[in-house]
């Protein structure tokens, strides 16, 4: 397969319909966030919210977590082993409520190898630019992602400011890597 081959994706088979679920995060779990990717130095790493969610799928992040992975400067691959060592470990009322990755670059849309490597489809996917060194307040520069009708959507800064939004609070951090 030609490199070419994975980065290029096909566009959405239908558009996107806005979704109602808010996830919140921590500013302090933004901030613990951009420093394990930045940790990861110029290679792509990816990592996990988790946290509750609500009878109407509203979730607040309440643990971030870098399992063991294999980093390079284009890409990121967690075994399901390596996955299942922070799931067994997780309170049973938690679930994943954002995969997140960086790019070595200002893309932040995902590729065909992002939409094979994720991890659940019922959470949301982001992709932080620059290794995690852009620049930008976010959530803008940030490509933030959600699985809906066979495809992974990058939403639009107008829907992401009304699905994720920044809280007070602590978070849980740990670097398995």
């Amino acid at each position: 397969m030609h490199i070419e081959d994975d980065l290029r994706r096909p566009p959405p088979p239908r558009p996107y319909q806005p979704g109602n679920a808010t996830l919140r995060v921590p500013a302090q779990g933004l901030a613990a966030t951009l420093a394990l990717l930045r940790r990861a130095g110029k290679r792509e790493s990816g990592l996990f919210w988790y946290g509750q969610r609500d009878a109407m799928g509203n979730g607040e992040v309440a643990y971030i977590v870098a399992p063991r992975q294999r980093m390079t400067w284009g890409n990121y691959h967690i075994s399901a082993e390596a996955l299942a060592e922070i799931v067994h470990r997780l309170p049973d009322a938690w679930k994943p409520l954002a995969q997140i990755h960086s790019h070595p670059g200002s893309r932040v849309e995902h590729s065909n190898y992002d939409d094979r490597m994720a991890s659940s489809r019922n959470a949301l996917s982001l992709v932080f630019p620059s290794y995690g060194h852009g620049g930008e307040q976010f959530p803008s520069g940030v490509g933030v992602h959600e699985w809906q009708n066979g495809y992974w959507h990058l939403l639009g800064l107008s829907h992401v400011a009304t699905r994720v939004m920044i809280c007070s609070g602590n978070v849980k951090v740990a670097d398995l890597r």
